[in-house]
């Protein structure tokens, strides 16, 4: 018995130490004021540097550029789905944010 419950710790141990802050499709790690920090003309370099690697990356061929997206919880509590459109010369040139509802929050 002993011997499962301290093999169960130890499982348990190693999944959190491998869990990083900042990784995910919801990340706690972000907030209004850093995502404010984002503008066009910054490389894609500088919003991985800012913002960590996207959970999803969504390309445009008509807009020559690829979403990177980013979900965080905003100043009022509300999750948002924040997208950083990457154009092909590997620059900022646009952003958007929409709040998700929370019926839909999947």
């Amino acid at each position: 018995m002993w011997q499962r419950i301290w093999m169960c710790a130890m499982v348990a141990f190693a999944l959190g130490a491998c869990a990083q802050p900042g990784t995910g499709l919801f990340r706690p790690d972000l907030n209004d004021d850093i995502i404010a920090r984002v503008v066009p003309g910054q490389s894609a370099q500088e919003i991985t540097a800012l913002l960590g690697a996207p959970h999803r990356r969504v390309r445009f061929d008509n807009l020559k550029s690829t979403a990177w997206d980013y979900r965080y919880r905003d100043t009022w509590g509300y999750w948002v789905d924040f997208s950083v459109m990457i154009g092909d010369d590997g620059r900022v040139v646009n952003k958007v944010s929409v709040r998700i509802d929370p019926a839909d929050r999947r």
